[in-house]
């Protein structure tokens, strides 16, 4: 069960990076390392780098390290760790931001701690076009962060265009269930209620 949940988490992750296209290679390296590969592999420093400012928080930190010690290395054991640390939490929070606004601060401020999970999309703007393709990226890291914290409760703050919002919400559907956190003026972020009943 467990080696099957880390497998997942590494399906999913190279999804959320190869989709917005930071990792095309990766997908190799990662191929090689499920195909039993015991060559020395090293992620190229740029793209370790991008993944890094991808995915951060006091878990998604740690779990891209893992990410890249399995690529890099081949054991599963650091990616074990964090998947066992985290399996038992009782709420998880995670902030994505697509457009530079940087709501992990006000985050920090108002709770006292980096929220578990930021995904930051800087690419200096979004078009149109990359929509589909980011909101494709963020479905598959919010899928990752459900399945790694099945039975936690998973507060989300979503920074971005209405539209991208729209489409993940499509794409994530009722599978992985968040509830939203909502920017107050002057007050900080409040619970919004479930649409769907949990």
């Amino acid at each position: 069960m467990a080696m099957s949940l880390a497998a997942t988490v590494i399906g999913l992750l190279v999804d959320s990076v190869e989709v917005i296209k930071l990792g095309k290679q990766i997908r190799d390296y990662v191929s090689k390392r499920r195909a039993g590969s015991r060559e020395a592999m090293d992620i190229p420093q740029d793209q370790e780098a991008r993944i890094r400012t991808l995915i951060s928080g006091r878990i998604g930190s740690r779990l891209v390290d893992a990410f890249i010690s399995y690529v890099e290395e081949g054991s599963y054991d650091p990616l074990m760790e964090v998947i066992d640390d985290v399996e038992k939490r009782e709420s998880v929070d995670t902030s994505v931001d697509l457009i530079g606004r940087n709501p992990e601060v006000m985050y920090r401020r108002q709770f006292g701690k980096d929220p578990d999970y930021i995904y930051k999309y800087a690419s200096g703007g979004l078009d149109t076009s990359e929509f589909p393709r980011v909101a494709v990226s963020v479905a598959k890291f919010l899928e990752l962060v459900s399945n790694l914290h099945p039975l936690a409760k998973k507060r989300v703050i979503l920074v971005m265009p209405v539209v991208i919002g729209f489409q993940i919400g499509q794409l994530v559907g009722s599978t992985a269930r968040f509830y939203p956190l909502h920017m107050v003026r002057d007050s900080g972020y409040v619970e919004v209620g479930p649409v769907i009943g949990f």
